[in-house]
């Protein structure tokens, strides 16, 4: 039997095979707004940053979900719903997708709870790796300080990743500290003193 419109079941369905939900797949180039009745999973390609716009959330029932996942080249901004202004809730940079749940309906831009869907970012292999010389890489000094930022949309770890520095020593690399801060935005700044000269080379590895 194929239903053609909504179906609502005030109960449990329990399904002796499986229950399919469809993914749609579409290049945007404009901002994409969804809706109730939107596919569950949102595979989006754009050429250049565009919005990705969750539904009304007074609209929804809590527990409603999507994935939306960024195919193309760029970072969507997945924003939650406003008529007016709609407000930034989480990047999904190329390659990434992301899991947002509805926990709170009670206004228009609702409480999400916002989730990586790539157990592959726990290995190792999968971890961003950014390399450094002791020279070039930390440009000119400022103030006394030799500063060098690698992005968020560089890393791909979001606004607040965990960053542990390393440093050549031959063929082999040692753990050292030096400051280092996580921007708002999720950029991070590594910084080392002029004078002395504390510049190393070595690696950044992001969790």
């Amino acid at each position: 039997m194929e239903i053609k419109g909504d179906l609502q079941v005030c109960r449990t369905i329990d399904a002796g095979r499986r229950v399919n939900q469809g993914m749609n797949v579409e290049t945007i180039t404009a901002a994409e707004q969804l809706v109730i009745n939107s596919h569950a999973w949102q595979n989006l390609s754009a050429a250049a940053a565009q919005d990705v716009i969750l539904p009304d959330a007074t609209t929804l029932t809590n527990g409603w979900e999507v994935v939306v996942q960024s195919s193309g080249a760029a970072t969507l901004s997945v924003k939650t719903y406003d008529a007016t202004t709609p407000v930034l809730l989480q990047a999904v940079p190329s390659g990434k997708a992301y899991k947002f749940t509805l926990v709170d309906n009670g206004t228009d831009e609702g409480s999400w709870y916002v989730n990586l869907l790539e157990d592959a970012e726990l290995l190792p292999t999968a971890r961003h790796v950014e390399a450094f010389d002791a020279t070039t890489d930390w440009g000119a000094a400022s103030g006394g300080i030799y500063t060098q930022t690698i992005t968020e949309a560089t890393h791909g770890r979001g606004t607040s990743p965990q960053v542990d520095l390393f440093e050549e020593s031959g063929s082999d690399f040692i753990l050292v500290d030096a400051d280092v801060k996580v921007l708002a935005n999720g950029d991070v700044e590594i910084t080392v003193p002029e004078s002395p000269d504390c510049r190393f080379a070595g690696k950044a590895v992001f969790v």
